[in-house]
């Protein structure tokens, strides 16, 4: 065989071997990522769950009742998380889920964030941050995602936003799902909600959020909005999953002592009609909850700044 070719029959083997290498190398990095993702999610749970068992157990108990309660009587999916006796507590079935709207807080954050880096203005994000927390304006929601950047530097950007409350959320994940068509997309358990709420309060940029979350369009205040001295996010529609969801969460409870707490469900009947009863009567019923929750070591570690 002449020698040309057999050079280039190697040549072509090596760069084969080469390139399989080189998957497998991808393969592993994405592997590890995964793995170390999975570990840190683990690490901030055990870091979560409560001190004082007595206390987060009777909440838990508590919180089930009405979960089971609403379920039955309103004949829809329940999810909730509130912290309790230094942790959070979980009951129900729905648990890791699309964020919808709920992710414009991280945003509006993130936003407020890349502004001071950048010298720019905070006040010029002041009408779209109003606009994306108060009302849930998609569009005033989009400016502020697409002024981080690409999708990719936005995602990274509200990740930063979220550990920086503690939460282990990878916004970047999402991407990764073929149904995913934008940021309501991404996946935010109930569990890291309560975990970002409990410190959102000091992540740096939040104040002009939180205020807006504690003036909520009327129409929006119906479920966890009505508990004391709320700051509440909702999202709602259909998930990836394609089912629809009506989900919130935020700090509510006495002024000083608000209790971190997120809660969502979806109605049997897929109507947003059915979704809204069941969280207003869920918040009538949890708000002793809270206030108990409140005065034994429930408590946010940082606490909006109540009027």
């Amino acid at each position: 065989m002449n020698l040309w070719v057999v050079g280039a029959l190697l040549l072509a083997v090596l760069s084969v071997a080469v390139l399989l290498s080189a998957i497998a190398s991808q393969d592993d990095d994405g592997y590890d990522e995964q793995r170390a993702q999975q570990e840190l999610e683990e690490d901030v749970a055990e870091s979560a769950a409560p001190t004082a068992s007595q206390e987060a157990e009777h909440i838990q108990a508590s919180l089930t009742t009405v979960a089971d309660e609403i379920a039955e009587e309103f004949d829809v999916s329940v999810g909730a998380t509130m912290r309790a006796g230094g942790g959070n507590v979980h009951v129900g079935d729905i648990q890791d889920t699309s964020a919808l709207s709920s992710i414009k807080v991280p945003i509006s954050i993130a936003a407020v964030q890349d502004a001071q880096v950048n010298g720019q203005p905070v006040e010029e994000l002041q009408e779209d941050i109003e606009a994306a927390i108060t009302v849930s304006d998609n569009d005033a929601a989009l400016r502020l995602w697409e002024g981080l950047g690409d999708e990719t530097e936005a995602a990274e950007k509200v990740s930063a936003v979220l550990h920086q409350g503690g939460d282990p959320t990878d916004a970047l994940t999402a991407r990764d799902d073929d149904a995913y068509e934008g940021f309501g997309d991404i996946r935010w358990s109930l569990d890291h909600q309560v975990i970002f709420a409990n410190r959102m309060a000091c992540v740096n940029g939040s104040d002009m959020v939180t205020d807006a979350m504690g003036r909520l369009a009327e129409e929006h205040m119906g479920g966890l909005g009505q508990l004391p001295d709320a700051r509440i996010k909702g999202g709602w529609g259909m998930t990836t999953d394609d089912q629809f969801i009506l989900r919130e969460f935020g700090l509510a409870g006495p002024a000083g002592s608000q209790v971190p707490l997120a809660v969502a469900v979806i109605p049997e009947d897929g109507t947003e009609a059915t979704a809204r009863e069941a969280v207003a009567e869920m918040a009538r019923r949890i708000a002793p909850l809270v206030e108990e929750s409140s005065g034994s070591d429930g408590d946010a570690d940082c606490q909006a700044v109540t009027a």
